[in-house]
């Protein structure tokens, strides 16, 4: 009985951290950022740039990529601006060129600052960028409080505990009807 209750924690545990793993993929936040660049590129279905020395091997399509400094112009960030449409997650996201163009429009001035609602990682080595969802002009150096990741998460946390609370009664039940057969 306690090595089922030990398989039982780690199969948990690995839930959790896969479960934890995917909310910071998808769920969206911020980063205020001094707007520096933009670029079109064309890519493959697999994400690979397309350029001479490496030709398409499909169908293609252009990203939008924003260039941006943080606030104290020390630390790089590039987020690709790209359309989500139907597909996951579910951003329904339609207006990547009104995105960059106001993004383009912030970059104008060096001083103003802007607010960059994205999802996603920025992963080097796999060559994987956050997208950028929203680009706002901003006046603060503060990034704002995540009142949507806080609900959402707090409803999900609510769910989860009652969840266990009816597996807990539900087993209750079993051990009870057990004893007394």
């Amino acid at each position: 009985m306690k090595k089922m209750r030990v398989a039982m924690m780690i199969l948990v545990l690995l839930l959790l951290a896969v479960c934890g793993g995917f909310l910071a993929y998808v769920l969206p936040r911020h980063q205020v950022v001094h707007i520096n660049g933009h670029e079109v590129k064309r890519v493959d279905q697999q994400g690979r740039v397309v350029d001479a020395q490496n030709p398409a091997s499909g169908a293609t399509r252009d990203v939008f990529f924003i260039y941006t400094t943080d606030v104290g112009q020390q630390e790089v960030y590039v987020f690709r601006n790209e359309d989500t449409g139907f597909g996951f997650p579910w951003y329904l996201k339609f207006d990547s060129a009104e995105v960059q163009g106001r993004s383009q429009l912030l970059a104008r001035s060096d001083a103003q600052l802007a607010l960059v609602t994205y999802y996603g990682w920025r992963i080097p080595m796999f060559g994987l960028f956050p997208n950028a969802v929203n680009v706002d002009a901003w006046e603060t150096t503060t990034t704002p409080f995540p009142v949507f990741n806080t609900i959402f998460l707090g409803l999900l946390a609510l769910a989860a505990l009652l969840v266990w609370w009816k597996a807990r009664k539900t087993r209750q039940k079993w051990q009870t009807r057990k004893e007394v057969s």
